[in-house]
Order: C-alpha cells, then sequence, then structure tokens
C-alpha cells in the first residue's frame, strides 16, 4: 500500500511532462572519521527503492569533496522546472556558527578554515536544487555523532559551548514546495548503530521510504496552492 500510494504521489507531481529524479550519496568509509557501515548499506536500500518507484536514481558511495560536488552539479543541471528532485544523503555532517555542512571522506578539519574546502555546504545543495525544481525533497540522514566536527567545534567555542552546535542546525529554504527531513532533531545526533540497516537510534531505510511518502504528500498539496 505504501508504494502504491508513493506511485501515486509522485505521478501527480509529474503530471505536467515533469520527470522524478533523485541523488543518493552514502557516505561509509572515512579517512580521518572512523566507518560508518550502515550509511551506504542505506544509501543503496533507499535508491532501490526510489528506482521501484519511477525515480531515475543516481548513488554515490564513499565519495571525496570533488566527487560531492561533482555529483551534486551534476544532478543540479540535469533538474527541469516540473521535475520532482529528490536529494537523500547518509554519512558525516555538521554544523558551525550555525551554518551545514556534508562531509566528503577524504576530509581532515585540521582547522576551521579547512571546512570549506573539505566539505559541501548543506545550504548550497539545498539552493541548487530547490531553484531548478517544482519539488524538492531533502532527506539528511547526516546527523551522526561526527568525531571530527566535535574537536573542532571544541577547539573553537569551547568544550561547553560546543553541545549546543552538535548535529545540524535548522534548515530555511526558500520554495513552498521544498520538504526536509532528517534523521534526528536539529541540534541532536544519532548513532549509526550495528548491524544490517537498525531500526534504532537513528531511522532506518523503511522508515526513510515512510517519511518520503509523507514529504511527497505534503509536497503535492503545498504545490496545488
Amino acid at each position: 500500500m505504501l508504494a502504491l500510494t508513493l506511485i501515486a504521489s509522485t505521478d501527480a507531481f509529474a503530471a505536467e511532462s515533469g520527470r522524478r529524479l533523485a541523488l543518493v550519496i552514502g557516505n561509509s568509509t572515512y579517512e580521518a572519521a572512523g566507518s560508518l557501515p550502515n550509511a551506504s548499506r542505506d544509501a543503496r536500500a533507499f535508491g532501490a527503492f526510489l528506482s521501484s518507484q519511477g525515480f531515475d536514481a543516481e548513488i554515490v558511495v564513499d565519495a571525496n569533496r570533488s566527487q560531492l560536488a561533482e555529483a551534486v552539479s551534476s544532478f543540479s543541471r540535469r533538474i527541469a522546472a516540473n521535475d520532482v528532485a529528490l536529494f537523500y544523503n547518509a554519512g558525516h555532517g555538521m554544523q558551525l556558527r550555525g551554518e551545514n555542512y556534508l562531509v566528503a571522506t577524504n576530509a581532515k578539519l585540521a582547522n576551521e578554515f579547512d571546512v570549506h574546502a573539505e566539505t559541501l555546504a548543506l545550504a548550497d545543495v539545498v539552493r541548487a536544487i530547490e531553484t531548478k525544481a517544482k519539488i524538492a525533497l531533502i532527506f539528511l540522514d547526516a546527523c551522526r555523532n561526527n568525531p571530527l566536527a566535535n574537536r573542532l567545534n571544541e577547539e573553537i567555542e569551547g568544550a561547553t559551548r560546543s553541545l549546543a552546535t552538535r548535529g545540524l542546525a535548522p534548515i530555511e529554504t526558500e520554495s513552498a514546495g521544498t520538504m526536509v527531513a532528517f534523521a534526528a532533531a536539529p541540534g541532536q545526533v544519532a548513532s549509526d548503530g550495528r548491524g544490517e540497516n537498525p531500526p534504532s537510534p537513528r531511522r532506518s531505510s523503511t522508515t526513510w521510504r515512510a517519511q518520503a511518502l509523507r514529504l511527497a504528500q505534503r509536497s503535492s498539496a503545498s504545490s496545488a496552492t
């Protein structure tokens, strides 16, 4: 029933000759931040689910900074005005001074001046997608506890103040057709868990599928008004 409802919802979005496009990123193997085995597993599972629902889904696994930038840039160039564009990122994310960043697998983050060179600013990613698409669905499974971000924030803000910058910050979007889902509440972190796709404490790929349905329905209502 869930799959059929999602198909019906996205079919309605694409009624005006629009397509359903998805970029699914899963970063598991980090050079300086350990391993997140479930990030790539979840990305592959969610990407396969989207493909079964009629999305043209590209799956990118273990991307360094240049590969992340190229994947997002290429995805943005493909989006047309009537398209539904879905972006999913599983892996390490961080916030610094209220701004969110997606961490590349080759990031070292030795100091704050490395952030822009070794991550992607999430606001830039969202803007690149929502300014092109009729409907933009953003899924951020990137709230895992990040040792690089924790160390960097402690150095900059101090050990006590750094607790206020855990996880990802709230996101402001520019389009009524943009919906965002987090793996954890803003400012909170979720562990990667153990085993294949553990349901707790972070969201499982099945939960993301249900969230995709809810966002699709809400976006459909927003675009119709």
